[in-house]
């Protein structure tokens, strides 16, 4: 972000910060200042985990307006490392405290009590018995520079050339509609068939307007303007979920949230068949110890879980262990760069975790971007974790006479 941008931005920000009532005020600054405290912290090198510290920055700016000092000139001067669970701490792009962050902050102030309309209709589409999904995670960031991982990510989803292609969602900074149109509806790779995306924290920080009015309408026509829907065939039944647009929005809608018309509709699906679910929101957290916040929901709507989970919102790509049928897939790495999660190293309820360097000359702590690519064929499921250069990080085949399921 320029400096002349930043400015504007900060500018806007302070307009919008006027208008807000003290209360209001109060309570932003107490629940976002524990971000700016825990990043603070951070950067002073004590490891601690920080939800939503892209906020930390923009947030200090908050805490100028009240009195508070901050960290950013030290920041400033702070080289890029990688955090235990993978993030990179730095001023970079798409560093946990790029300035760019701070277009997040004044769309969600700006759209706290603004949002778009949801949709209530979602689609139930027949696929074929044998199918190809590429799947990808938190892939807006747009094509930011030279072989932006998210253009060679794409590239390599493109080749395969398969049914239908699925954005589990986020598109950077904020999801407006200049970003929607740049760096997912006209950059975002074709399945033959269709293609597929979900709605994000991200994106509701804009009040996920330009992902309904523009996403939706104008490329992601096969899901007729609803942010959820169910594909199915003889043997699998294939859910999108929303779990973004009813969390909770003074808590940057980092936690996953089912509203109770998404859990009736979920309910009133065919259960007999296996299951995948594709949400933004975690699955499990990311050291696999308990569940993310939408679990109980999606195992309320179903009356099981699902026998497969992919999700990003965590920007790793991690294989968990099978859990008494239930397989988590993180693929959160489709373009923001990340590297080595440190907290996942020797863990029993990981089969597998990204840990092989992109050799990037720019980022020299950045692992490996990319997606999965899964295909069903009858009762049989296989996957494959692509990297950024088409490689097959990790795959596997579970034949039908392996299932156990109902």
């Amino acid at each position: 972000m320029s400096l002349e941008n930043e400015k504007d931005i900060e500018a806007r920000v302070l307009d919008i910060w006027r208008d807000l009532d003290e209360d209001r005020k109060q309570h932003i600054l107490g629940r976002l200042g524990q971000i700016h405290d825990g990043m603070e912290a951070k950067v002073s090198g004590v490891d601690c985990a920080v939800a939503g510290g892209e906020f930390a920055r923009g947030l200090e700016y908050l805490k100028a307006l009240d009195g508070r000092d901050g960290f950013a000139t030290t920041a400033e001067h702070l080289p890029s490392r990688v955090e235990p669970d993978g993030e990179i701490l730095g001023v970079g792009k798409w560093e946990l405290l790029d300035p760019g962050w701070l277009k997040a902050l004044e769309q969600w102030l700006l759209h706290l009590d603004h949002r778009a309309e949801f949709c209530e209709q979602p689609v139930h589409l027949r696929i074929p018995d044998h199918v190809h999904f590429a799947i990808a995670g938190d892939w807006g960031t747009g094509p930011w520079r030279d072989q932006a991982p998210s253009v060679k990510v794409g590239e390599q989803m493109a080749k395969l050339n398969c049914d239908f292609t699925i954005h589990l969602g986020d598109v950077y900074y904020a999801g407006t509609e200049h970003e929607e149109e740049d760096n997912l509806i006209q950059t975002w790779p074709e399945g033959r068939d269709g293609e597929f995306t979900l709605n994000s924290n991200h994106e509701m920080y804009s009040g996920a307007i330009p992902y309904f009015e523009e996403a939706l309408k104008q490329r992601f026509t096969l899901q007729q303007g609803c942010s959820y829907f169910a594909l199915e065939n003889s043997d699998w039944l294939i859910i999108g979920l929303d779990t973004a647009y009813f969390a909770a929005a003074d808590d940057l809608y980092l936690k996953g949230h089912l509203n109770r018309g998404q859990i009736t509709w979920l309910q009133s699906l065919p259960k007999s068949k296996r299951i995948i679910v594709l949400s933004h929101h975690q699955g499990l957290e990311l050291n696999g110890e308990s569940h993310g916040s939408a679990y109980a929901q999606v195992v309320e709507g179903l009356g099981r879980a699902p026998d497969y989970w992919y999700w990003g919102h965590l920007h790793n790509a991690v294989v968990y262990a099978a859990q008494q049928g239930f397989h988590g897939r993180c693929v959160g790495h489709g373009a923001i760069p990340y590297g080595r999660a440190r907290v996942l190293d020797g863990n029993e309820r990981v089969d597998w975790y990204e840990t092989g360097f992109a050799d990037d000359p720019d980022i020299p702590l950045r692992v490996k971007n990319g997606f999965v690519h899964v295909e069903l064929d009858g009762a049989d499921i296989n996957e494959q974790l692509i990297g950024e250069d088409g490689d097959v990080r990790w795959q596997s085949l579970v034949p039908e006479e392996h299932y156990d399921g109902e």
